[in-house]
């Protein structure tokens, strides 16, 4: 392996433990709430649950994964990762974790200000990275961190979960998040401007959907 692969590698690693590993006290302290494999801290069940429950409850090949929903500061509004750790135990006891950003001095969106249907879009997003992780080996799951160290590689990730969600039924929502963000948040310019890079942008989700030719 060449100095650069190898470094890139670790990278990749790092990525994926960097996720987990700042938070994992914060969130344990609150409670979950449980169904199933799911658990969900307490500050997200009082607010958000029935909306996230919408797309989880119809995503039946996910119901087996361990999953838990905790919040900390990030760079998006959330996201979904791996546990590190769980990585190296087996597919069958992988760990996911959705962060939710709590972060009130964010210049981007928080999940506070999304209305629902917008909110229940960026839920089926983020749980299409968790079908995507589970359908890859550990090698693959760490391509993908490597993916995340380059601006082109996180536009191919993300245009593809966004196909994955728009596939699942969910692309009117996922158009409403888009447009939302770009159009009615009061995010900052430079926020908007990575996601319209990054992500999808409203009008390649209707096509995509055929709803306008493209």
């Amino acid at each position: 392996m060449k100095v650069r692969e190898f470094l890139m590698f670790f990278a990749g690693l790092f990525f994926l433990s960097n996720v987990t590993a700042q938070t994992s006290n914060k969130s344990d302290k609150k409670g979950y709430w449980q169904k199933g494999c799911l658990k969900v801290d307490s500050a997200f069940k009082k607010t958000y649950l029935d909306d996230f429950m919408l797309p989880y409850d119809q995503f039946e090949d996910l119901h087996h994964c361990r999953i838990r929903v905790k919040t900390k500061k990030l760079k998006t509004t959330m996201a979904a990762r791996p546990g590190f750790l769980s990585l190296f135990l087996g597919k069958r006891n992988r760990l996911y974790i959705i962060h939710v950003n709590d972060d009130e001095n964010f210049d981007g969106v928080l999940l506070s200000d999304v209305p629902q249907e917008a909110r229940i879009g960026l839920f089926a997003h983020e749980m299409m990275h968790i079908r995507d992780y589970e359908s890859r080996k550990v090698t693959g799951v760490i391509e993908r961190g490597l993916q995340y160290m380059t601006k082109k590689g996180k536009k191919r990730v993300e245009y593809y979960t966004d196909s994955l969600t728009i596939a699942a039924g969910y692309g009117v929502n996922l158009f409403q998040w888009s447009a939302y963000v770009l159009h009615e948040s009061d995010a900052s310019e430079e926020y908007k401007a990575f996601k319209s890079e990054i992500y999808m942008s409203p009008i390649t989700i209707l096509s995509k959907m055929d709803l306008v030719k493209p």
